[in-house]
């Protein structure tokens, strides 16, 4: 008897990719009611949408392992963009939070 493993296939990763950048804009965008990127290139604000994309990408790329195996579909590719960008917004709250923290600490 042959047991056929099929083999991973995760989301590509320039999908994964393309939704760590519009997220974060996307956050950006709409903050405080601006509704405008006027302001994107300060350096305080590339650091915090920096800190947002390397969550974001973190998230989504822990959901695209996990739904790995699972049969290529577009239900599968929707389920890890938006589980992952929920999830990558955590840990991007997370890792400002702890970036925070460790400043009042030291």
């Amino acid at each position: 008897m042959v047991i056929n493993v099929p083999p991973q296939r995760p989301v590509h990763w320039s999908l994964l990719l393309g939704t760590a950048l519009v997220v974060p804009l996307f956050f950006y965008f709409i903050d405080e009611g601006r509704y405008s990127l006027y302001g994107l290139f300060i350096a305080d604000n590339m650091i915090a949408m920096g800190v947002y994309l390397i969550g974001m990408m973190l998230g989504l790329m822990l959901m695209s392992r996990v739904f790995a195996k699972r049969h290529p579909s577009p239900v599968r590719t929707a389920s890890v963009l938006l589980l992952g960008t929920v999830v990558g917004a955590m840990f991007g709250l997370v890792l400002i939070l702890g970036i925070g923290l460790l400043q009042t600490l030291g």
